[in-house]
């Protein structure tokens, strides 16, 4: 009887580190196997000593360490690995992209931290849901000129270096209508011509789109896939701009997100010359309030970063809906 309650005790043990798996990165599921390991080896122990009789508690802690670390061992192996990842995404929905050959790539991690089989082929509501594309999975994403595997929904991506590119597309129709498939940066016009630099988000309203090669002057959200379809998402879709998900998620990231789109919009006439000056006003400001709160060795307390991003969550959502008004004062 007792044999059956320790075997049972240490398969229970050996379960609890893997609750913890959810919100970990690429490179932190890469240790959870021997994390596993020890943890499982140590709960199998404590629990086989306390199971087993008053003079089998030695023998009891040794059954249960080695039940527990075999357990914790194979619970924790992941059925994915950063190996064989395209990327994942993290818990704002941004992608981060993996150099692995594309090859050699057989899943992601979603923004659960769970592994999914195959190339992200979709996209993140604004309430978090995945909107999976009907696009064929040839086209669901592109490498860029790194060997990053990038979402063709994701107009915005962190490198294997843990650098924001802002702006990415896969391609782009060019004067006769023939699509260019080679990654690069920008957005068209009313008239469907290309402006090279100038980057426009998936949840912006577009001008209009093309479809088999024909420019359709209506407006339209969406992105295009890796052959130049034009894929329809929902106006709502926070495939980067809501309360700044999907976009970079570190201070400094942010900041330059901000400061580009800020003047991205002075550029195009949606925000007044007193609209950006007050928005670029704030930001500077909030950046001089992260630089003072920095400690000596350069880094800034938890709680001091939940501070920061918060106020530029809250300018990014501004910056958003300049369409529609002003942004708020401080």
């Amino acid at each position: 009887m007792r044999l059956h309650q320790l075997a049972a005790g240490v398969a229970v043990a050996a379960l609890i580190p893997t609750f913890a798996l959810a919100q970990q990165s690429c490179e932190q599921r890469q240790s959870n196997r021997a994390v596993g390991t020890i943890a499982g080896a140590g709960l199998g122990a404590l629990l086989g000593s306390a199971i087993a009789g008053h003079g089998d508690r030695t023998a009891g802690a040794v059954v249960g360490g080695l039940g527990g670390a075999v357990i914790g061992n194979q619970i924790a192996k992941p059925r994915g690995d950063c190996a064989h990842a395209y990327g994942y995404y993290d818990s704002a929905g941004a992608w981060h992209a993996n150099s692995v050959a594309r090859e050699n790539a057989s899943g992601y991690y979603d923004r659960e931290g769970a592994w999914v089989d195959g190339a992200p082929n979709g996209y993140y509501s604004r309430d978090g849901r995945w909107i999976a594309s009907n696009t064929q999975a040839s086209a669901a994403g592109y490498t860029d000129s790194h060997g990053h595997w990038i979402p063709a929904s994701s107009t915005g991506y962190y490198d294997a270096d843990g650098r924001w590119v802002a702006g990415a597309a896969g391609g782009h129709y060019d004067r006769s209508g023939q699509w260019v498939a080679s990654p690069t940066t920008g957005r068209y016009d009313s008239r469907g011509n290309w402006i090279a630099g100038q980057p426009a988000r998936s949840t912006d309203v577009q001008p209009g789109y093309y479809d088999q090669g024909r420019w359709h002057a209506q407006p339209s959200t969406g992105y295009y896939d890796a052959q130049g379809g034009w894929v329809r998402v929902e106006a709502d879709a926070n495939v980067g701009e809501h309360r700044g998900a999907g976009l970079p998620s570190d201070i400094a990231g942010r900041a330059a997100w901000l400061d580009d789109r800020i003047h991205h919009g002075l550029d195009d006439g949606t925000l007044s010359r007193d609209e950006g000056g007050r928005a670029m006003q704030r930001l500077a400001s909030i950046n001089r309030e992260a630089r003072g709160l920095r400690r000596s060795d350069g880094y800034l307390r938890a709680r001091d970063q939940r501070m920061i991003m918060a106020k530029l969550d809250a300018l990014t959502s501004d910056v958003r809906d300049m369409r529609r008004g002003p942004v708020r004062e401080y």
